[in-house]
This record gives structure tokens, C-alpha cells and sequence, in this order.
């Protein structure tokens, strides 16, 4: 690729990103108004606590048996505690993923006097 490729490959690339970016504010941070941290303590409540669920009964289903495999009921459990924490996470790091990439409005701190 000569260097003109490159440079206007690049150019595109980069007015691409802008146009996402612009794209993804202009939906996704009406969706979240009131971005702040205390609002996304819940979040990090409810992935903390699935994940302690899922873990709990892993650990549950080690302990009761000795010789035997869980029983499919028991891994159908186990797997939705799993799915239901893997989403939840999901949703956890999209927020940051958004927030890193400047697609949820953040509240500006008052200046200090």
C-alpha cells in the first residue's frame, strides 16, 4: 500500500470512529441521564452478589459429593447462576466501555473555590 493509501485509509478510519462515536452519544446517553457513580452502585451490587452465587454453589455441589458427578438438575442450576452473572457482568462493562469511550454524559464536579 502506497503511502497515499495509507494516509487516506487512515484519514477514513479515523472520521469513521468520530461518526460512531457521535452515533453512540447521541442514543445511548439520553438511555443513561443520570450517569453517576452512586447510580451505578446497584450494578456492581448485583454482579458482586450473582458471582457470589454462582461460586457458592459450585463450591456447595464439591462439597456434597464424593464419588458422584452433579446431577443435571444440579448443572442446570449451576449454569444459570453462570449465565445470569456472565450477563450481568456484560452490562457492567459496557457501562465502562461507554463511559470510557465518552458515550454516557458524566456530571461535571463544581469547581473549588
Amino acid at each position: 500500500m502506497s503511502q497515499d493509501a495509507a494516509r487516506s485509509k487512515s484519514r477514513f478510519m479515523m472520521g469513521m470512529e468520530h461518526v460512531l462515536r457521535e452515533i453512540n452519544h447521541e442514543i445511548i446517553s439520553p438511555a443513561i441521564p443520570d450517569m453517576s457513580v452512586e447510580n451505578a452502585v446497584p450494578l456492581m451490587i448485583m454482579v458482586a452478589r450473582l458471582r457470589a452465587e454462582y461460586l457458592k454453589y459450585a463450591f456447595k455441589l464439591s462439597a456434597d459429593r464424593t464419588d458422584q458427578h452433579p446431577t443435571e438438575q444440579e448443572l442446570a442450576k449451576l449454569k444459570h447462576l453462570r449465565e445470569t452473572y456472565q450477563e450481568m457482568l456484560a452490562a457492567a462493562r459496557e457501562l465502562e466501555h461507554c463511559i470510557d469511550r465518552g458515550y454516557i454524559d458524566l456530571p461535571v464536579s463544581a469547581a473549588k473555590s
